[in-house]
């Protein structure tokens, strides 16, 4: 059989596999975007573009719609599906640059921590209590008067290390959880290390050192990580007495006056006009939305 034959077996054999592709590739994507899991949400996001990608190029092959190489099909049709998933994540975002929903919530105290029902929330609680941490406070995140997420902070023995879990529905019938470590050091930096897996693309001020892990589930990994940035840093930990929701709420409004001032946030006055988010905070939000939805990588905040 010479070489361009074997190629059309191939291609004969590829094309039967378009569809079968496709429909396994919607399949995974949804089992694993179910799942309160960012690696699994990413595996199922790229089966879902690379699968359907191929599957469509197979499919304009087998009723003749294109004449191109199988390859350059394919491709077409992946630069198609990222060219699409654009438009889309821009309008999202443009929807909720132009909402009534505030960009930063506000923290009430509420009552003892409650958990979620869960196995997996389980077993997280029963690690945070093998690392040492004691609950301080709970708090309820609102949206115009409205419950939206819950909040639980704990600190460890030591009162170095802060810890805060964030409850965020995904959906109707399910919820993540966040994890968000926080040191206030002797040099005046305030070093928070979380795992969040949803784009902020804003700025934060100067003494408050950022960094997103949102691959790091495990409270453990993430408290290591946490500790080896101070002593990177050469950061001695120093005990903060305050009150965490009154801190919280501090800190929310420092984070929207920053954000404000290097032109993220639109002024007030032209809101009506112009949303809530200028073009260049919305830039940065869709970049950094791509980066975490296909590899996991939230922006550089500590620069």
């Amino acid at each position: 059989m010479n070489l361009e034959a074997y190629i059309a077996v191939i291609n004969a054999d590829l094309e039967l596999l378009a569809l079968p592709l496709a429909w396994i590739a919607v399949l995974l994507s949804i089992l694993f975007m179910r799942r309160a899991d960012p690696a699994r949400a990413i595996l199922g996001r790229w089966a879902l573009w690379l699968c359907v990608s191929c599957g469509t190029a197979l499919l304009l092959h087998r009723i003749g719609a294109s004449s191109r190489p199988i390859w350059a099909s394919t491709l077409f049709c992946m630069l198609a599906w990222q060219l699409a998933e654009t438009v889309y994540n821009w309008m999202a975002i443009d929807a909720v640059s132009r909402s009534d929903l505030p960009l930063f919530l506000n923290y009430k105290r509420s009552g003892a921590g409650q958990w979620p029902a869960d196995r997996t929330f389980v077993t997280l609680r029963e690690e945070i209590r093998r690392e040492g941490f004691r609950l301080l406070a709970s708090s309820i995140g609102q949206m115009n008067g409205v419950d939206y997420l819950r909040c639980n902070i704990y600190e460890d023995a030591e009162k170095h290390i802060s810890l805060s879990t964030l409850f965020v529905p995904r959906g109707s019938n399910s919820l993540s959880v966040f994890l968000a470590l926080t040191t206030h050091a002797d040099n005046g930096r305030i070093y928070i290390t979380d795992n969040m897996f949803v784009p902020f693309g804003g700025f934060y001020p100067e003494d408050m050192m950022v960094e997103r892990r949102p691959l790091m589930r495990s409270l453990s990994r993430l408290l290591g990580r946490h500790r080896k940035r101070l002593e990177a840093e050469g950061a001695k930990p120093v005990p903060y007495e305050c009150d965490p929701i009154e801190e919280m709420n501090r800190r929310q409004g420092e984070v929207e006056r920053e954000n404000l001032n290097m032109g993220f946030l639109v002024d007030p006055q032209e809101r009506e006009l112009h949303g809530n988010i200028s073009r260049e905070g919305r830039y940065r939000l869709w970049t950094e939305l791509w980066m975490l939805n296909y590899f996991g990588r939230a922006r550089d905040y500590c620069r």
